[in-house]
C-alpha cells in the first residue's frame, strides 16, 4: 500500500475511497471540524471539506494498492493534524483535552468495502504517523475504540491494538471502551 496526501487532484479518490452512501460519505471527515455551533449553511460536509483541502493544507492521506502495472486503486482514508484543527473533541466529555501539550491528532480512518480485514488501516496509521513527524509533530493523539461494535462504521478512529502495535501508550480512559493514547516521536 501506498500514501499519499490528499490534494485537490487527489479529492476524487477520496470520494471513490467515501462511497455513494453511508456515514462516511455523509459526515466526510468534518465531525470533528465543526465549529461550537455547528456549520452555519446549508452546504454539505463534502463541498466544505472540498474548500479545507483547496486551501492547501493537507487535512490527511489516501491510500492506495496496485491494481496492475500502470494504476492505483484508492481504498483508504486517514485523517491527522494538529489537535486545533478539531475543536469537537474539546466539547467531547470522553475526549476533552489532558494538558497543554502541543498535539497531533489521528481520529478518522475510511477502508472502502472490499479492502477491509486485509491491514490497510495499519498502513494508513504508519503512513499518518510518518507525514505527522516530517510537519513537525513531536507529540500524536488517538484515540481509538477498545471493544466489540456492532459494525465496522464503529471503528472510524481505529483499534487499540492498532495503536499499541506502533507503540502509543494509553493515558487515560473516561469510559471502558474509548481510551486516549498518545505516541512520542
Amino acid at each position: 500500500m501506498t500514501s499519499r496526501p490528499l490534494t485537490p487532484e487527489r479529492f476524487p479518490d477520496m470520494e471513490t475511497v467515501f462511497g455513494e452512501r453511508g456515514v462516511a460519505r455523509r459526515c466526510f471527515c468534518m465531525y470533528w471540524r465543526r465549529p461550537d455551533q455547528g456549520h452555519r449553511d446549508d452546504r454539505d460536509n463534502k463541498d466544505r471539506f472540498a474548500d479545507l483541502v483547496s486551501a492547501g493544507r493537507t487535512p490527511g492521506l489516501v491510500g492506495y494498492v496496485a491494481q496492475n502495472d500502470v494504476s492505483e486503486d484508492p481504498v483508504g482514508w486517514v485523517q491527522v493534524g494538529p489537535r486545533t484543527e478539531f475543536p469537537t473533541l474539546d466539547r467531547s466529555r470522553l475526549l476533552r483535552r489532558l494538558d497543554d501539550v502541543d498535539v497531533w491528532s489521528i481520529n478518522c480512518f475510511v477502508v472502502r468495502g472490499g479492502h477491509r480485514k486485509r491491514g490497510v488501516g495499519a498502513g494508513l496509521l504508519a503512513a499518518a504517523i510518518d507525514f505527522a513527524k516530517t510537519q513537525g509533530a513531536t507529540v500524536i493523539e488517538a484515540y481509538p475504540v477498545d471493544g466489540p461494535r456492532s459494525s465496522s462504521v464503529d471503528y472510524f478512529t481505529g483499534t487499540l491494538s492498532m495503536f499499541d502495535e506502533h507503540g502509543f501508550v494509553e493515558l487515560i480512559r473516561r469510559n471502558d471502551t474509548r481510551p486516549i493514547v498518545r505516541l512520542t516521536v
